[in-house]
């Protein structure tokens, strides 16, 4: 199976929609104790830039218990795409260099081609396609560059309470799952991510995170 040729039938296939809903969740627990839950159902129209979103939220974490619940509905005029704006230059491509020059670049690229290399794409009896990318394939130097780049991410823009947890486990392990129907439309995401760090006690500690994107055609 031709990954590239099904990722680019993906995301063709995503540009021509008008409108994108569905429903995100997400539960963290810690020590086998939940400590955060999210779900969002959401509609986005591509169109008129017009948001909708119905969130409920739950917290109990570091002596801090909060349920939350809102209804919104609100407009992004550059939800739309239109990035660039008249009047205002691009940036120069000297910009880019300063950013790691290109060594830089080809560290993001190598990093990008170890990840595309360890997605598997297969097929189940309803014709549904499933990519896949697990932590455990991809190679020793790509795990510790990508380590590298969490652990460098949250040193220049430090995350607090469990953003800062995740971005400092010992190691990540994560897998991956995009099942996509027979009319490349992407059905949902599901992701699962673990790992273990130590706290200012030198106590150990399980992390456990799922992540679920459904989306609704």
């Amino acid at each position: 199976m031709n990954k590239l040729k099904l990722m680019y039938d993906v995301v063709k296939t995503l540009r021509s929609k008008e409108v994108i809903a569905g429903v995100f969740t997400a539960d963290v627990q810690k020590d086998q104790a939940k400590i955060f839950s999210l779900q969002n159902e959401f509609e986005k129209n591509l169109i008129t830039c017009q948001v909708k979103a119905k969130i409920n939220t739950e917290l109990d974490y570091d002596g801090k218990l909060l349920k939350h619940e809102s209804n919104s509905e609100f407009t992004l005029p550059h939800f739309c795409g239109h990035s660039h704006h008249q009047g205002r230059p691009l940036h120069h491509h000297g910009h880019a260099f300063r950013h790691g020059g290109i060594k830089g670049k080809l560290t993001r690229l190598s990093l990008a081609l170890s990840i595309l290399n360890a997605v598997q794409a297969a097929e189940q009896e309803n014709k549904t396609i499933v990519l896949s990318l697990n932590a455990n394939d991809l190679p020793e130097d790509m795990k510790v560059l990508l380590r590298e780049k969490i652990s460098h991410a949250d040193a220049h823009h430090p995350h607090h309470g469990l953003m800062k947890e995740f971005c400092t486990v010992d190691q990540l392990n994560f897998v991956v799952n995009v099942f996509i129907n027979k009319n490349y439309e992407i059905e949902k995401v599901v992701a699962t991510l673990g790992g273990s760090r130590s706290d200012e006690h030198h106590e150990q500690h399980d992390l456990n995170a799922r992540v679920e994107l459904s989306f609704t055609w």
